[in-house]
């Protein structure tokens, strides 16, 4: 049986407005749950690994932000399926 995957990008908030709100376990399985219901299943976690521009962005959205909100480092995930 043939199999086909699918990557999804997840991505989290940083700055003290991401430590106050953000919740990463719901992000997480919000996600998980939707792919699960379009008939995807769950295969593997992957930490994102970000550049140097990625790297130079967020210290630029932390000083603009007066260190409020940036991104962070996320997650990629890939499932699969029956074709």
């Amino acid at each position: 049986m043939q199999k086909v995957n699918k990557v999804v990008r997840v991505n989290f908030a940083g700055g003290i407005l991401g430590m106050i709100f953000g919740s990463s376990k719901g992000k997480v399985q919000s996600v998980i749950q939707s792919e699960n219901s379009e008939g995807w299943n769950f295969i593997e976690a992957i930490t994102d690994q970000p550049n140097l521009i990625i790297f130079v962005v967020r210290l630029l959205l932390l000083a603009i932000t007066l260190g409020l909100w940036t991104l962070s480092t996320g997650y990629l995930f890939v499932f699969e399926k029956p074709r």
